[in-house]
């Protein structure tokens, strides 16, 4: 009687312990999609402001070209 409430218990943590690992698995992998979304979305940011810059510069230089054109 003993061995079969031991075994029962046994089986029935075991079961616990399994449900908790794949609840607490899922969090985790939920967290860590999220940390990865929020470094894309900082990348996008930041390589849409390098863009901005690098296109910004681009026009500054094709203006003092045609200024420079102009006074000759």
């Amino acid at each position: 009687m003993k061995k079969m409430l031991l075994i029962g218990m046994l089986v029935i943590g075991g079961l616990s312990y399994g449900r908790d690992f794949e609840r607490r698995e899922s969090q985790e992998l939920q967290v860590v999609q999220s940390v990865s979304s929020e470094d894309q979305s900082m990348i996008s940011r930041e390589r849409t402001e390098g863009n901005m810059e690098v296109y910004s510069e681009f026009h500054r230089d094709l203006e003092n070209m045609d200024r420079g054109h102009e006074n000759r």
